[in-house]
């Protein structure tokens, strides 16, 4: 929608990022396109007590809308989750019928899709931090650091 057209109540539409989401850890480690998916998943929150929980976004579309492989939108997706943006609403599959893409929701805002009515964001994306993620470079099983001397010393010989 054009900047110029007005919504029926009367302001155009736009995506807000607060201040407190760019300045946190989990988006300062977010690539260029993990940023732009969540940009794009922001774009079809519609607002409090609207579709937050169900938001429809599918792997397939965000490689086309972000100009990106399947496999890296699918990397973005699992970032997202990890860093604690996103959550999974309702899961999708190829066993369900007709073309149904997963729902998301955005911990940033409330869950709408609770029968238990307005449940309050949860802002996981505020806890995370480096060291308790899977793609830290001093955690893991691939990381050098979590090794023996034996590893990082290629002048020994075995």
């Amino acid at each position: 929608m054009s900047s110029s057209r007005k919504r029926a109540h009367g302001s155009p539409r736009y995506v807000r990022l607060d201040e407190h989401l760019l300045r946190s850890a989990a988006w300062q480690s977010l690539d260029g396109n993990c940023r732009a998916l969540y940009v794009e998943m922001a774009r079809r929150y519609r607002g409090p007590n609207s579709n937050n929980g169900r938001i429809p976004y599918s792997v397939r579309e965000a490689a086309a809308n972000l100009r990106v492989g399947k496999s890296t939108a699918d990397r973005c997706f699992d970032r997202l989750q990890e860093t604690g943006f996103i959550k999974i609403g309702k899961r999708s599959g190829f066993s369900m019928k007709g073309r149904v893409a997963t729902e998301w929701l955005l911990t940033e805002f409330p869950d709408d899709a609770t029968a238990s009515g307005h449940v309050p964001p949860t802002k996981d994306f505020m806890r995370w931090t480096p060291e308790n993620s899977k793609h830290s470079p001093t955690t893991g099983t691939h990381s050098p650091t979590t090794g023996t001397d034996a590893y990082l010393r290629r002048d020994r010989v075995a």
